[in-house]
């Protein structure tokens, strides 16, 4: 037995048994020299502990040149990257359990992002505070550490948070390393076992050479990443650029398409209509008592409903628009002034409105406000040439005649028709917006409208005071959301009964206003002798004249004695046979005397307020006439 035995051993590779085997043959051999064989035999087994040391070596650099290679063709994204250096990490050091942090410098924590050979999820979130545990130490030191035994090792700071998660995995040995860039710890790459046992000084290096290539792996993808939302930034905000410049150029397009409405006369119909074909939808304007103006056309009777609603919402004079319940609404406004607002109900739902879409709703809103101030500042202008011309006729100081009739011509106004006369009262606060909407009732039906005093007031073609009444009293109060009370008198068929007519008409609203009757109407033939009594300028000749003047002129016309015959009729107690006897004629004709009466004022004589109208009338007329006579004798 020579050495050339052990030397064949270790080119054969074989096992140390066969080594055994060898020595225990050459020793039995005779003349063997037992000192020799047994030093040629441990430098046989040193040589071959370094050969598998080297061996060993070679396939670990073997296998980190491979994860390296892996890791270089992985160019995706960052998480994926992650998970690769996790997988060949466990597989490079074939353990139970890689997984990996990375660092938040301004928490100084270092939280868990892959995991591989997990059988739980208590590892996801959790923050790993820099100095604790084997990561946070890692993190902190930028040194390697290696615990045998991770609950019972005294060097390390535990976190309840922290060991209930590696207490969940039943990590027992564990290895981290740093994830070092450029000087800078980056993260954390750890290796662990679910046994106790410690991890060699081979695996603490070979596991740091992974993690340096891992580290330049994770800040080339991070870096590609960034790039790529870099890249991805620049395409939207190229996207973005050109949206916007589409929406700008919409907008100008139909900015500029209302405005040429406007300046070829066309009016709010025509600049919805046109805002409605860049929007879609349906459009509508109400003015600041939220009535409605003008709406696109084909708009359902229940959108335009709920369109109205939403503009009644509580809204700002900013003049942007409002989301109130699916639509949009933009105040019109003229400096502190509301003109009313711009409804938008669009045809998808509100949450696919872009913001071009309601800065061209908000264009369209200052389009209609100019509209809308225009028009009012000549409805003013109207309003107040309409005013003056009224105010001249209540007064008594336009005559009739050919300047009168030029004055009414030009305002459309026809003096000579029977005419009613409104005074209408609202809430002093709603006074501007009562007066506004009578000039606007006043326009459209060819009347005039004024303020008196505190009432506005009108005088409309009608022949019928008392309807008339009801109806102005009836829209007014609901245009303005508030009781509106109308008095009313007529028919007035000449410019010259015009004050009269006012004074009666004021009379009666001031009698409703004292009867707490407000948004009531009435007449003086309504109220009778309450007129006379709560009218604050109802006169007692004019009651007399309104409730005996056909009967008087009758008797001085005709020489008749028709109002002594009325007179001397409810003095005797409603009876013709009596009065026949004390005014010395037959009962006959005291019948035919009450029905030419019954017919001149158009008389029930069953009617018990009217009959005590008169019986008033006729008791005035006696205290009045030794004023009248003394007038009379005076100016002869």
């Amino acid at each position: 037995m020579t050495r050339h035995t052990f030397l064949r051993l270790l080119v054969e590779e074989a096992p140390a048994v066969a080594y055994e085997d060898a020595l225990r043959v050459a020793l039995a051999a005779p003349g063997a020299n037992r000192d020799e064989l047994l030093s040629e035999y441990h430098l046989a087994l040193l040589l071959r502990d370094r050969f598998d040391v080297q061996q060993a070596r070679h396939e670990a650099q073997r296998a980190l040149l491979t994860c390296a290679t892996e890791l270089v063709e992985v160019t995706s994204d960052v998480d994926r990257v992650l998970t690769s250096i996790v997988t060949r990490a466990q597989r490079l050091l074939n353990c139970d359990l890689a997984y990996l942090s990375l660092n938040d410098a301004e928490r100084s924590e270092t939280y868990v992002r892959v995991m591989v050979g997990a059988t739980t999820g208590d590892w996801k979130d959790v923050r790993i505070p820099f100095g604790v545990g084997i990561g946070g130490k890692v993190a902190e030191s930028a040194a390697p550490f290696a615990t045998p035994d991770y609950f019972r090792d005294e060097r390390l700071d535990h976190d309840a948070a922290v060991d209930q998660s590696a207490r969940a995995e039943r990590q027992v040995a564990i290895l981290g390393v740093p994830l070092v860039h450029r000087g800078h710890v980056i993260g954390v790459l750890y290796a662990s076992n679910r046994t106790a046992g410690a991890f060699p000084p081979e695996s603490v290096l070979l596991l740091s050479s992974f993690a340096a290539l891992a580290a330049v792996a994770i800040e080339r993808a991070q870096l590609l990443d960034d790039k790529e939302q870099a890249l991805q930034d620049a395409r939207r905000a190229n996207a973005a650029l050109e949206e916007r410049t589409r929406a700008t150029a919409r907008e100008v397009a139909a900015h500029d398409r209302s405005m040429d409405l406007v300046l070829q006369g066309g009016g709010l119909q025509e600049v919805v209509d046109a805002a409605r074909t860049f929007l879609g939808g349906c459009l509508a304007v109400v003015d600041e008592l939220n009535a409605p103006i003008t709406w696109t056309d084909g708009t359902p009777e229940d959108r335009l409903h709920a369109m109205i609603t939403a503009a009644h919402r509580p809204r700002t004079g900013t003049g942007r628009s409002e989301h109130v319940d699916g639509c949009w609404v933009t105040v019109l406004t003229a400096g502190n002034s509301s003109l009313g607002a711009l409804v938008w109900a669009p045809e998808t739902p509100t949450e696919d409105t872009t913001a071009a879409d309601v800065r061209l709703l908000e264009r369209t809103a200052v389009v209609a406000a100019l509209l809308q101030l225009f028009t009012r500042s000549l409805a003013a202008a109207e309003a107040r040439v309409r005013g003056d011309l009224l105010d001249d006729l209540l007064s008594g100081t336009a005559r009739a005649g050919t300047a009168l009739d030029e004055r009414a011509q030009r305002l459309g106004y026809q003096p000579h028709r029977p005419h009613t006369v409104l005074v209408t009262h609202a809430p002093a606060r709603q006074l501007p917006l009562l007066s506004a909407a009578t000039a606007e009732v006043a326009a459209s039906r060819k009347g005039l409208s004024t303020v008196r005093d505190g009432f506005a007031v009108l005088t409309l073609p009608s022949s019928d005071a008392a309807l008339t009444g009801r109806q102005i009293a009836g829209s007014l109060s609901l245009r303005l959301g508030t009781p509106v009370t109308v008095g009313a008198a007529g028919p007035v068929t000449e410019p010259g009964g015009l004050p009269s007519a006012y004074g009666e008409a004021l009379a009666c609203a001031q009698a409703l206003l004292r009867l707490e009757r407000a948004g009531d109407s009435a007449t003086v033939q309504e109220l009778g002798y309450t007129g006379l009594l709560l009218g604050g300028t109802a006169t007692a000749s004019g009651f007399v004249d309104r409730m005996l003047g056909p009967v008087v002129r009758h008797d001085e016309q005709r020489a008749t004695e028709l109002l002594t015959t009325l007179e001397t009729y409810f003095a005797t107690g409603r009876s013709p046979a009596r009065s026949a006897d004390h005014l010395h004629v037959h009962p006959n004709t005291v019948t035919q005397r009450l029905d030419r009466i019954k017919r001149l004022l158009d008389l029930d004589w069953s009617d018990p307020d009217k009959t005590l109208d008169l019986q008033l009338a006729l008791r005035l007329n006696r205290v009045l006439r030794p004023h009248s006579a003394d007038r009379e004798h005076g100016q002869q």
